[in-house]
């Protein structure tokens, strides 16, 4: 009886992985070590250290800045003193809800938060939401910052989950929390809640988003759930909204600190403030920077900008309530007083204890004063005050009086030129238009050496060529023909010499209104620059015509580049190019010429005749909160023309004072040279007559018998030159 032969059983793909792996490399297979296992696994469960997010930095955080300081935290030569505080205040063991920080661009407001979030995922693990004013700057942040986080701190990245989707834009997962990189919506803030978040450059939040509040308000309300166990919320921002409002207003609500220092001789206190910096003002920007000094107000001993990390060392936080003393007096660290109780913990934040140097804030601050005395711009003032000292900007006019339409009646009233003169002083003419239903509103204004101007005409069209047919330049697109005749081909007699005439520079006509008006102003431009022969009219460069458009960008360039409208472009026609100003800058620039009392650089001239219509047009629009604004019903023509005129000749001279590149074929001609009769003595019989003013004519005639009048072509034709000297 034989024996069935007993089949082998089949290996497991388990068993016959391993034993590959032992064919393979001929030993048996490494197991964990238990040891490093089970601390790791009490290591998780394990209470964290008590530890405060600014000792959590020094610990974990290494910077890399290539160019600049690279190595630990803790160790980084650049004063960081001022940022304890408000970073160690974001802990959830601090009673405050909010920390909110006001101050200059790249100063370490944003630090504080990173610092803060290395904390959360160490050693206090929550959910937290970081919100940045739109969803291109919340990408931008997470890849330029947070990222880089991740690459200084290897311990944080060290905890991050693995899973596909827990590394990517919008969303970094850890073991315990979660971060949420978000942007003010509605939906981002609604049916969200988190216990902690970031609002980075609050004041480019708007203050009302999506019918709802603000970010703020909208924040903490999503915090209801997370009240017993606590909240935080931390805002910083440079200021941009203008004063009271935005994050000026929630630092100005809560402890309102500020950076106190001892001076190094008479050890006095002394807010480390803008003000406190001193330099000379008969020199050079450069000169003044590099001789700026902070000075002691208590003993006038000046501090060097070296001596800058002597005064850091001797700061504190002084807010509401406390007052700053003397260190050498002992009393707890420099402040007496107790601090006003707030759930919101603020600063105010100046540029002088920051990065950068004093000689260097000194310097912008005197190109700024100086771009504003010649050209009235104060743009890079505001700028300044805003981004590099960290606080909101005063106009220099908030606190004098507006200019009223009696004073300009006034000043034209004793004006010494009429409407469609040519005063001396004039370089160049330009014309702006504006588009009513029913007409174009017209201006020529006259513009002279240092930003000094004259309104020379103001008129409106309101039919064409024939006197009869009414205008509609926003549904008759052959009726702009009109502006040629009337306006581009419009001259100027000199005041001194009427039969001297002054052609124009560039018009600049205003696009806005509706599309169909948009349309035919292209339209109408490609037909000025190809000229026509049937009209005997000739090609006109592109300079000779400037297409306007308001912008609705305060904070902008006061000109950007032209756009090139790709829809309207014609082919094989040269390219129109649409100018969009900043015309909030330069309705500030032209409030201040207007406040010009007595001519000189920057003044306006106004004719003897300016209706009391145009004058009142001049002073249609106020100020409100920043912003110009027309009141209902009100008529602005005049002051709109004015402004596109300054934004032609910022298009076609920049910020030169001078006028350079005015061709001289824009030119008046220049005043011919006085000359000085001789004596008349008693000798003389016949003394030589006064020569009289003004331009000579010379009449010559060639030599020949003369013509009669009436000769045909084929007889002698009669020449006459005329040579005017100047």
């Amino acid at each position: 009886m034989s024996i069935p032969a007993v089949k082998p059983v089949a290996a497991s793909p388990r068993l016959g992985a391993l034993s590959l792996l032992m064919e393979q490399t001929r030993e048996p297979p490494r197991f964990a070590n238990v040891r490093a296992t089970l601390r790791i696994a009490f290591g998780e469960v394990r209470f964290p250290e008590k530890l405060t997010p600014m000792e959590a930095a020094d610990r974990h955080r290494n910077l890399r800045n290539p160019g600049a300081y690279s190595g630990p935290w803790r160790e980084s030569p650049i004063p960081m003193q001022h940022l304890v505080l408000p970073t160690n205040n974001l802990a959830m063991t601090s009673h405050y809800a909010i920390v909110a920080v006001m101050g200059p661009s790249q100063m370490g407001k944003s630090e504080i938060g990173n610092n803060w979030q290395l904390h959360s995922v160490i050693y206090d693990p929550a959910d937290m939401a970081f919100y940045s004013p739109t969803k291109e700057l919340t990408a931008s942040y997470v890849t330029t910052q947070i990222n880089k986080l991740l690459e200084e701190c290897p311990d944080v990245a060290a905890r991050q989950l693995t899973t596909a989707s827990a590394d990517n834009i919008y969303l970094k997962q850890f073991r315990g929390c979660d971060w949420h990189f978000l942007w003010p919506t509605g939906p981002n803030f609604r049916a969200r809640p988190f216990s902690r978040g970031r609002l980075d450059d609050y004041d480019d939040f708007d203050d009302d988003i999506a019918d709802q509040g603000d970010a703020v308000s909208l924040f903490s309300g999503r915090t209801t759930s997370f009240l017993e166990y606590g909240s935080k919320l931390y805002v910083n921002s440079s200021p941009k909204k203008g004063p009271k409002r935005g994050i000026e207003a929630l630092v100005a609500s809560g402890t309102a600190r500020r950076w106190w220092v001892d001076c190094q001789q008479c050890a006095e206190p002394f807010e480390m403030a803008w003000e406190r910096l001193s330099y000379p003002t008969d020199c050079s920007a450069i000169e003044s920077g590099k001789k700026a000094v902070m000075v002691c107000p208590h003993c006038g001993r000046p501090h060097e900008h070296n001596e800058k990390s002597f005064l850091m060392a001797t700061g504190r936080w002084v807010g509401k309530g406390e007052i700053a003393v003397s260190r050498a007096s002992g009393k707890n660290d420099g402040i007496d007083g107790e601090l006003e109780p707030n759930t919101i913990d603020s600063y105010y934040w100046d540029g002088v204890f920051g990065l950068a140097p004093w000689a260097n804030m000194v310097q912008r601050f005197r190109l700024a004063e100086q771009r504003f005395e010649d050209h009235q711009d104060e743009g890079p003032l505001k700028s300044f005050f805003q981004t590099v000292v960290g606080r909101n900007y005063v106009s220099r006019s908030s606190g004098d009086a507006p200019m009223t339409v009696d004073a300009l009646t006034e000043r034209a009233r004793a004006s010494d030129y009429r409407m469609g003169e040519v005063p001396d002083g004039v370089v160049a003419i330009t014309m702006t238009v504006d588009l009513g239903v029913d007409r174009f509103s017209v201006m020529a204004v006259g513009h002279g050496i240092g930003n000094r101007a004259w309104i020379i005409d103001r008129f409106d069209i309101l039919t064409l060529d024939d006197g009869i047919t009414k205008l509609e330049p926003f549904r008759r697109r052959e009726h702009w023909s009109v502006l040629y005749s009337k306006v581009l081909k419009r001259t100027y007699p000199l005041k001194r010499d009427p039969s001297i005439r002054v052609p124009v520079f560039c018009t600049g006509v205003d696009t806005g209104g509706s599309d169909d008006a948009t349309d035919n102003a292209f339209a109408w431009w490609h037909d000025m620059m190809t000229g026509s022969r049937r009209e005997r009219r000739p090609a006109l460069s592109p300079t000779h015509i400037t297409l306007l458009k308001g912008g609705n960008r305060p904070n902008g360039r006061i000109l950007p580049s032209p756009t090139p409208d790709a829809k309207r472009q014609i082919p094989g026609a040269p390219q129109v190019e649409l100018f969009v100003p900043n015309v909030n800058r330069v309705k500030d620039m032209a409030d201040y010429r207007l406040r010009r009392k007595d001519p000189g650089p920057a003044y306006i001239g106004l004719p003897v005749d300016l209706s009391d219509k145009h004058l009142a047009e001049l002073r249609a629009e106020e100020k409100v909160e920043g912003l110009w604004e027309k009141p209902d019903g009100a008529r602005n023509e005049t002051w709109d023309l004015f402004i596109y005129a300054i934004v032609v000749m910022i298009r076609l001279v920049g910020w030169d004072q001078n006028l350079t590149s005015v061709p001289m074929w824009a030119r008046p001609p220049r005043p011919p040279a006085p000359v000085a009769a001789p004596p008349p003595t008693p000798d003389d019989p016949n003394p030589t007559p006064t020569p009289p003013s003004g331009p000579r004519v010379t009449v010559s005639r060639p030599a020949g018998p003369p013509t009669r009048p009436g000769a045909g072509r084929s007889g002698a034709r009669r020449g006459v030159r005329v040579v005017r000297s100047r």
